[in-house]
């Protein structure tokens, strides 16, 4: 009796472990007629049941069930699963970790080298639906697949995505991890030390962040003014103009034809009040682009500025000094006319700026007695300002 029931056990358990043997074989053929809703149902029995959890064979079967999903043109199908290339990738990872003795190497690498696009699809199509996490994930597949199929190849685009997505999702961690392989490779250039540093700076770490601009500087020695334009940046506004000054010299070097560089030249010149550096470098902007606003109205603001001060001057003679006090006003208002031309351009350039109307419309109005012809200008500024600021 005792031998009897030993067989029975012996009997039911073989047939248990053909059962789920089973599951394996109908999960990859259910892969081969479409049924992949089948295959999965199959395969996540399989790799549940003690009998088959640890086979190989199983793990590589349920990646090629999820491979399948990912590359479904069919919708039900491919809503089987939300991220099925990295289930599909954990599962061969999975098989080749059981598989010592290397049988199922090759057909794994095949299947992973196939799916490669797919993973690279997905990466883009995420990133798309702003789904940074799943986007940041699949370059992360793919640059884990080209280990496995291809040692020493290094997919540097798919590292730099890795690296601007983790960024945007304020893992500085990981980004620098990336941006650190993109300068090794090398792969970016000057704008990855740009990159590399922000992480730093939005983390507090100004040093290091200083210290990353300034050796991607000495990298990049011909391509590294947005470095350059980075540390002006940060030096304007932490009112360190001197330095900023520096640097800017060191841009305008590099691109002596860039307006930018001599408009902030100007800004900066004027902001620690040396005036007529700050003209000049207004009027080289203006050489080069003789259209540039920003620069005809910092000309403008500096007369204009003068004709206040010289108001507040003569509103500081002594009230028994009557001709005095109304020759310095003329002369102030002399000096306020000057401005006009220069508002007058910035109008023409970009007739909806409300800041130079409203300019306009106080100079001619103030100008009016002296200058009748005003008069007409300063309705004609006063109801497109009206009208602007109606909008």
């Amino acid at each position: 009796m005792k031998r009897f029931g030993l067989m029975i056990t012996m009997v039911a358990f073989s047939a248990s472990a053909m059962a789920q043997g089973a599951k394996v074989t109908s999960a990859s053929s259910n892969i081969k007629y479409g049924q992949l809703d089948k295959a999965k149902e199959a395969i996540e029995e399989a790799i549940l049941h003690e009998k088959t959890k640890d086979q190989p064979k199983t793990w590589v079967v349920r990646g090629d069930v999820y491979k399948a999903i990912a590359e479904s043109k069919n919708p039900d199908m491919k809503a089987l699963s939300e991220t099925p290339t990295r289930i599909a990738l954990d599962s061969y990872m999975k098989a080749m970790s059981l598989d010592a003795k290397g049988t199922f190497r090759k057909q794994i690498n095949t299947q992973l080298s196939l799916m490669s696009f797919t993973v690279a699809n997905a990466a883009y199509e995420f990133n798309d639906k702003k789904d940074l996490a799943n986007a940041l994930d699949c370059f992360e597949q793919s640059l884990t697949i080209d280990s496995i199929t291809s040692p020493g190849k290094i997919d540097s685009t798919s590292v730099y995505n890795a690296g601007f997505l983790a960024d945007q999702m304020k893992n500085y961690d990981k980004a620098r991890k990336y941006y650190n392989r993109c300068i090794e490779i090398p792969y970016g250039g000057s704008q990855v030390f740009g990159l590399l540093a922000l992480t730093y700076k939005n983390q507090g770490d100004t040093a290091t962040y200083m210290a990353t601009l300034e050796r991607g500087m000495k990298a990049y020695p011909d391509d590294c003014t947005p470095l350059i334009v980075e540390l002006i940046n940060h030096y304007m506004q932490n009112k360190q103009s001197d330095l900023a000054l520096e640097y800017l010299d060191q841009a305008i070097k590099k691109e002596p034809n860039n307006v930018s560089f001599y408009f902030a030249q100007g800004a900066l010149l004027d902001q620690i009040g040396k005036q007529d550096e700050a003209k000049a470098s207004y009027e080289k902007a203006l050489e080069i682009n003789p259209d540039h606003f920003d620069s005809w109205l910092n000309l403008g603001v500096q007369v204009y500025n003068k004709s206040i001060e010289m108001v507040k001057a003569a509103n500081d003679i002594p009230a028994n000094k009557q001709k005095e006090y109304d020759a310095a006003i003329d002369a102030a208002l002399e000096q306020m006319n000057k401005a006009i031309p220069y508002f007058e351009k910035c109008h023409s350039i970009t007739p909806t700026d409300t800041y130079t109307m409203q300019a306009l419309k106080e100079c001619y109005y103030k100008l009016r007695v002296k200058h009748p012809d005003y008069n007409e200008k300063y309705e004609t500024i006063k109801a497109q300002l009206d009208a602007a600021q109606q909008k």
